[in-house]
C-alpha cells in the first residue's frame, strides 16, 4: 500500500510541476519532486535507494523537457546530502527542519542550474532562490498532510 502511495505522490508531484500557471508559478513553485524525495527518505525507515531516485529524476527530465540527467544528479546529490546527517534532521519537528530542507532544497536547484548553464540552456537570475525558499516554508504543511494521508493509508489496509 505504501508503495501505491509512493507512486501516486509522485504521480502529483510531477504533474504540480508541468502545470501551466503562468510565469509567476513558474519562478515561485517549488520542485515538489524534490520535496516528495526528501520527504520519503527522511519518513521511510529504510533508506530511500539511490537507484530509484536516480530513475526517478530521469522520469522528471523526461516530462520536463529539460537535459537529460539533471535532475537525476541534482536528486542523487540532494539525497547523499541529507544521509551523512539524517539522524540529527529526524531528531527535529518538522518545523525545525526548515533550515535543513532549505540547504538541501537549495543545493538541488543550483546543480540542476549549473548542469543547465554548462548546457547552455539557462542564465542566472535570483528568483532561482525563490523556490527553495518556498518549499522550506511549505514544509511543516507539506509534512503534516503527507504524514495523515500515510496513516490513513495505513489504517484503511489493517
Amino acid at each position: 500500500m505504501i508503495a501505491i502511495a509512493l507512486i501516486l505522490g509522485f504521480f502529483f508531484a510531477l504533474t504540480a510541476e508541468i502545470i501551466p500557471c503562468g510565469p509567476l508559478y513558474a519562478l515561485l513553485h517549488p520542485d515538489f519532486v524534490a520535496l516528495l524525495l526528501l520527504y520519503w527518505a527522511i519518513s521511510s525507515s529504510s533508506e530511500l535507494s539511490f537507484t530509484i531516485v536516480w530513475l526517478i529524476g530521469l522520469l522528471q527530465d523526461m516530462v520536463l523537457g529539460g537535459v537529460l540527467g539533471t535532475q537525476a544528479i541534482a536528486g542523487v546529490v540532494m539525497i547523499y546530502l541529507l544521509y551523512t546527517g539524517i539522524a540529527r534532521v529526524r531528531s527535529l519537528a518538522s518545523w525545525e527542519q526548515l533550515f535543513f530542507i532549505f540547504l538541501l532544497l537549495l543545493t538541488h536547484r543550483l546543480l540542476v542550474w549549473l548542469w543547465q548553464a554548462w548546457a547552455g540552456t539557462v542564465t542566472w537570475h535570483f528568483s532561482l532562490l525563490l523556490g527553495p525558499v518556498i518549499g522550506a516554508l511549505l514544509w511543516p504543511l507539506f509534512t503534516l498532510t503527507l504524514d495523515y494521508l500515510r496513516h490513513a493509508l495505513r489504517l484503511k489496509h489493517i
